[in-house]
């Protein structure tokens, strides 16, 4: 299992390439993938996400959903302890803090998980995600607002979105929070799976055949973007590469070296598998989320962007490098 499955994570990062070379080669151009990008997330991400619960619901897969969700909020928990500790020695921006502890745990692992793992371990990634976004919309969200206040900005566009998002009333931040189409699917998707309800075949098909298309388009999304970024960038700010390795490396090490003193997969029948899930959910690339996050609050979107397309192109080397330590470990 552990080549196969290192086989087809680089695989999927070789579609990655071809999104690479279609603009290089002006048979595309970069904002194609703007459309692409819409089609995936509003689209094919939630076909993915609601089709992953209509798995045959048994008392085991029950146990496993709720333990994946747990376990992703002790590590994102452990993510938040370290880096508010690590801060007091080490000042970092706002930026660089909620890049190191939010992943891209939907866009890319998402696609990797369905194609390297199958269909039947999707279920699981929905428990870090669900964990994830109910995390990010309150901790992640609140770490700029306290920024944007600090540095006491003025004008119409930072009052708007202190009048808008910062001081929105609950009942209106989970009004957005709900009318995000992935979370719909998450939603939707457990009340079926935990009553057991049935989609018509047609649908369910239907449903299965659009989220099969997340891989390739996702990483050829990926690939168009990386291809008009200039290089130079990336070491105009050399905190760059300090944030990038507490994101790929540090962290993943230290996750790794959890699940194996922890015993952590003898927890279920499958725990090695199942885990392994969780485990490609934390160790991913920076979230896109901050990057919105920061062209709102007016923090270096700038730098923002460097950092998730930076840890993206470091994870074509580290993602299959840490499977398969994980594989080989645990």
């Amino acid at each position: 299992m552990g080549l196969a499955l290192i086989e087809k994570i680089i695989a999927l990062f070789l579609m990655l390439f071809a999104g690479f070379a279609l603009v290089k080669k002006d048979i595309l151009k970069k904002e194609d993938s703007q459309t692409l990008s819409k089609l995936c997330l509003y689209l094919i991400s939630p076909c993915v996400l609601f089709h992953a619960f209509t798995v045959e619901v048994t008392p085991e897969r029950q146990k496993a959903f709720f333990l994946c969700g747990i376990l992703a909020l002790g590590i994102q928990g452990f993510f938040t302890l370290f880096i508010f500790f690590l801060d007091k020695i080490f000042p970092m921006t706002v930026v660089e803090k909620t890049a190191v502890i939010y992943s891209n745990c939907g866009n890319i692992i998402i696609p990797i998980v369905a194609y390297a793992l199958g269909e039947d371990y999707l279920i699981y990634i929905t428990a870090y995600i669900g964990v994830y976004n109910i995390l990010l919309w309150t901790h992640g969200i609140s770490m700029f607002q306290r920024q944007l206040k600090k540095e006491g900005k003025k004008g119409d566009f930072a009052d708007t979105v202190t009048e808008n998002v910062g001081e929105a009333s609950v009942l209106k931040k989970l009004s957005g929070f709900l009318k995000n189409p992935n979370i719909l699917a998450i939603i939707f998707g457990f009340l079926c799976f935990s009553f057991r309800i049935s989609v018509p075949r047609p649908l369910g098909q239907a449903i299965k055949d659009i989220g099969g298309m997340i891989g390739p388009v996702s990483m050829m999304v990926t690939g168009m973007v990386l291809a008009k970024m200039p290089v130079a960038r990336f070491f105009q700010n050399k905190r760059l590469f300090f944030v990038t390795f507490l994101r790929m490396v540090f962290f993943p090490i230290c996750l790794l070296l959890f699940f194996k003193l922890g015993h952590i997969a003898s927890l279920l029948p499958m725990g090695k598998e199942i885990f392994l899930v969780t485990y490609l959910s934390a160790i991913a690339p920076s979230g896109t989320s901050v990057n919105q996050f920061a062209i709102i609050y007016e923090q270096d979107a700038e730098y923002a962007s460097c950092i998730n397309i930076f840890t993206t192109l470091v994870a074509i080397v580290t993602m299959p490098l840490f499977v398969y330590l994980y594989l080989w470990m645990i």
